[in-house]
């Protein structure tokens, strides 16, 4: 996209203001993708161990969760999804990191776990684990949410430094350059005509 311009002096010392603005900016933004692909790079690291252990973890919970299942009828099981006293809510709140809106989760578990002397050692521990897990989950969904705002801040500030790169200070290095041809041009037509004039005059 050209950048209209009218080629004189005042235009001129506006767009060498404008295109040190812009290099200023660009080199800041360059600053800033730099820290966040290093920050970014850290928390993929973070994410990915902590995702291995929670699947691992996960993945264990289930198989005793249906070693359980397997041995028990289907009104016991009913009544064991009945059992516990334990309500768990959540909610999402936003705070920011690096000025990246990120999103942050909160547990809030209202009643206590109580054994339940009706219930095996087995199952009141499968609910004490149930719980546990839960909470991993909720960590992992915060700590992937925060990777997924970081790749997003680094591909909208990738756009900016290349809007201005490739876009914004060539144009109006090329703008800077029309009007400086375009004032010489002038220069050379004032010194052509004032020669005429003391031609004439002489």
């Amino acid at each position: 996209m050209q950048i209209k311009i009218n080629p004189t002096r005042m235009e001129l010392l506006k767009l060498k203001k404008r295109i040190s603005i812009a290099k200023r900016g660009h080199k800041l933004l360059k600053d800033k993708e730099e820290q966040l692909l290093i920050e970014f790079r850290k928390l993929i690291n973070i994410v990915k161990k902590e995702r291995e252990f929670v699947e691992k973890e996960f993945i264990g919970f289930c198989e005793k969760v249906l070693v359980l299942r397997s041995s028990i009828s289907d009104i016991e099981w009913k009544s064991l999804m009945k059992v516990s006293s334990i309500e768990i809510n959540y909610t999402l709140n936003k705070k920011r990191i690096f000025n990246i809106p990120v999103n942050e989760i909160k547990t809030e578990i209202t009643g206590s776990f109580i054994f339940n002397y009706f219930l095996s050692p087995f199952q009141n521990y499968l609910i004490k684990e149930g719980m546990r897990i839960l909470k991993m989950l909720f960590n992992l969904y915060e700590l992937e949410n925060k990777l997924i705002s970081f790749a997003e801040e680094i591909e909208r500030t990738r756009r900016r430094v290349n809007a201005l790169e490739y876009v914004l200070i060539p144009n109006i290095e090329n703008a800077i350059k029309f009007i400086q041809l375009k004032l010489e041009e002038y220069e050379r037509t004032a010194l052509t005509t004032l020669k005429h004039l003391k031609l004439i005059e002489s």
